[in-house]
């Protein structure tokens, strides 16, 4: 189990992992995953992958996922654990978050796990024009 307890995967909290981060207690994610409406055909970009727990439920709902992960060794980690689950349409990179993903072009969905007090003007760029609010 990430973290170490096995009961908090039942509990409606943020759990601990490496490099002093969480991931997102399971409501949050419930949450963002219904305001995201990810269609099939949707390629989705998530800035903030931290354990791959988001990007693993995307890639169930989406076409393919784009994770970007500021921490080297939270990268290696979701990779081995998306590969283990067979997430086959999760690419797992490490990056700054707040430059996007410059070589993906444009995402129809994109998921902000960890973020500033401003929404990067690369990002917004990324976004399909005009395909949700």
């Amino acid at each position: 189990m990430i973290g170490g307890s096995r009961e908090a995967a039942y509990e409606d909290i943020a759990v601990p992992i490496p490099k002093g981060q969480t991931i997102s207690q399971p409501y949050i994610v419930a949450k963002m995953l219904e305001a995201a409406a990810i269609a099939k055909s949707d390629r989705v970009l998530e800035i903030g992958a931290g354990s791959g727990y988001l990007a693993a439920l995307a890639a169930k709902l989406g076409r393919e996922v784009c994770a970007l992960e500021r921490h080297e060794a939270l990268v290696q980690r979701a990779r081995s654990r998306l590969r283990h689950l067979g997430c086959r349409n999760v690419d797992v990179r490490h990056g700054d978050g707040t430059a996007g993903w410059p070589e993906g072009g444009e995402f129809d969905v994109i998921l902000v796990s960890a973020a500033g007090a401003q929404t990067p003007a690369v990002l917004k760029a990324q976004l399909v024009p005009g395909i949700r609010a």
